[in-house]
């Protein structure tokens, strides 16, 4: 027969058993808080033999029902373990008043917890840099095109007094005003690279992909170059194209964008009586470094100069925004910084790269390449070969006729720049607008316009008081216009919308005048309309924000 000592033996022995198999740490403390008893796993939290814990002070404190998290430093490699510590009274060998406890190694999830917090730390980091980057960009992008309209003013007015349309000017005075253009167009320049860089880090630019002629865009390219490199006295070279000519894949206009800056970078560093040239061919094994996909042709455009070449370690920095190969306040070349990694970031944009290979005292070489189009064997070019910043001579003939064929198409036009305002997604302030609303000063600012260039021609260049009353009659107009949008509640940006339809509506009827009747003058009468717009939007800007007019 059992006795009441012997079963309560027996069940302490069970009970040892039991904690000495248990996953979870065991050890029992004594009111002086010194160690009775420890399991093999609360010995490999310590790092020690059960036999050396025993005896020795816990060293935590406790609180009987609180659950409490430790870290547990080994004696091995002084690496750090965390466990969760749980105490409960209990009798061990006969005495009361000991304390059980537990140790759970939560280790792991305690890295777990800290990983996933150091993932929020890098993800909310993340988020911020990315909005650093937009505001920062959409800051570039409203500062540019707040610099960009008052500049193209300057340019327009300064073209005007070109013209004599202010009055008569002196030998000494239009060579002032040249150098006012000539300057406000190479800040117009920087302003649009800042445009389009904010464009880019914004997500925001968009190209357009079609089958391109690679001839067709190297040949306006260089138009555009040739008398820079005149005055240099540069020799322009084009190795002759083998037949049938490449056909790329991409956005003609930006294609020429980028070779017009290689070009102007080539023409720049390169010392007179030097010579570039450029090469287009067809390549199914691109240049080691080119980010482009394997197995398939590309278009390369490469521009050789006899430069003074680019510093091995700087051949990568160059493409990085506002570094340039020359640093420092001796520098002799003008330029942002930019032209470089705009032209890399919309190569890539159109599913190609730009590369390049230098040998200082030797010069440079950069490579476009685009992707092929196979499926077309040959395309006409569609890239325009007139610069933007031609002046038109004041004497060219057929402004008149242009003029005419505003005056006389006038209603038509009107309907057809109200209808597109009224239904633009980009203008949403048009809802319940009447048809005299939205046309408000539209016919008159028109009016003038045409009239404007028939006075042009019929003055062949003199000054006419009658010519300086037209520019004045257009501020009027545009001042009062932009009033009126800002009392019908519209933003400055449905309003450049606005001007850009007048824009291109007004390209689209002397095109077509142009096209079915005689032939008229019609990119300079297009470029002498494009100034006077740009002179009208920005006087209605300036008075939409301030509501004056």
């Amino acid at each position: 027969m059992t006795t009441g000592t012997e079963a309560r033996t027996s069940q302490a022995a069970s009970l040892r058993a039991i904690i000495e198999r248990l996953p979870d740490g065991i050890v029992v403390v004594d009111r002086l808080g010194m160690i009775r008893f420890a399991n093999p796993a609360a010995a490999r939290l310590f790092d020690r033999h059960s036999e050396d814990l025993l005896g020795s002070e816990f060293g935590f404190p406790v609180v009987v029902g609180e659950t409490t998290e430790i870290d547990i430093v080994q004696r091995g490699g002084g690496s750090v373990v965390y466990a969760e510590l749980r105490v409960v009274e209990t009798e061990w060998d006969d005495e009361p008043g000991m304390q059980l406890i537990s140790l759970r190694d939560i280790t792991d999830r305690k890295h777990a917890q800290e990983r996933a917090q150091q993932l929020a730390y890098e993800r909310e980091a993340r988020l911020e840099a990315e909005a650093a980057s937009k505001a920062k960009s959409e800051f570039l992008a409203i500062m540019s095109h707040e610099l960009r309209t008052p500049l193209n003013a300057v340019l327009g007015y300064s073209e005007l007094l070109e013209m004599g349309i202010a009055g008569p000017i002196t030998e000494k005075m239009r060579d002032q005003i040249g150098r006012i253009r000539v300057s406000g167009t190479h800040l117009l320049s920087l302003v649009n690279d800042i445009l389009d860089l904010a464009k880019v880090e914004a997500g925001r630019l968009q190209v357009s992909s079609g089958p391109a002629s690679a001839v067709g865009t190297v040949a306006a390219a260089m138009a555009l170059i040739q008398p820079q490199a005149d005055t240099r006295n540069l020799e322009l070279v084009v190795v002759p194209t083998p037949e049938p000519a490449p056909v790329y894949r991409g956005d003609d206009e930006r294609a020429r964008q980028i070779l017009v800056n290689l070009l102007s970078n080539a023409v720049k560093f390169t010392a007179p009586g030097g010579k570039i040239t450029v090469r287009i061919q067809s390549s199914q094994s691109p240049d080691a470094g080119t980010k482009l996909q394997v197995r398939r042709t590309y278009v390369s455009f490469r521009v050789t100069d006899t430069g003074s070449g680019i510093p091995e370690d700087k051949l990568h920095s160059i493409f990085d925004p506002f570094v340039q190969a020359e640093t420092g306040h001796s520098r002799s070349r003008e330029g942002s910084g930019l032209g470089l990694t705009i032209s890399r970031r919309l190569a890539r944009l159109m599913g190609g790269d730009l590369t390049v290979t230098s040998t200082v005292g030797e010069g440079s070489t950069f490579t476009l390449w685009l992707p092929a189009d196979p499926t077309v064997k040959d395309v006409e070019s569609t890239v325009p070969i007139a610069s933007e910043a031609v002046t038109p001579e004041p004497q060219v003939e057929g402004l008149g006729a242009i003029g005419h064929v505003l005056l006389t198409r006038m209603d038509s036009l009107i309907e057809t720049i109200v209808n597109r305002v009224r239904w633009d997604e980009n203008v949403t302030m048009t809802t319940g607008l009447k048809f005299s609303q939205l046309a408000d000063h539209l016919g008159s600012l028109l009016a003038d316009l045409g009239g404007a260039l028939i006075i042009m021609e019929e003055a062949h260049g003199s000054p006419s008081g009658t010519m300086a009353d037209a520019v004045e009659i257009q501020r009027l107009i545009s001042e009062r216009h932009g009033a009126q949008r800002q009392r019908l509640g519209w933003t400055e940006a449905a309003l450049r919308r606005e001007f850009m339809i007048v824009r291109e509506e007004l390209a689209r009827v002397i095109r077509t005048a142009s096209e079915f009747g005689d032939p008229l003058p019609v990119e300079d009468g297009l470029t002498v309309l494009g100034r006077f717009l740009d002179q009208a939007e920005y006087v209605a800007v300036r008075a939409l924000k301030t509501g004056v007019g």
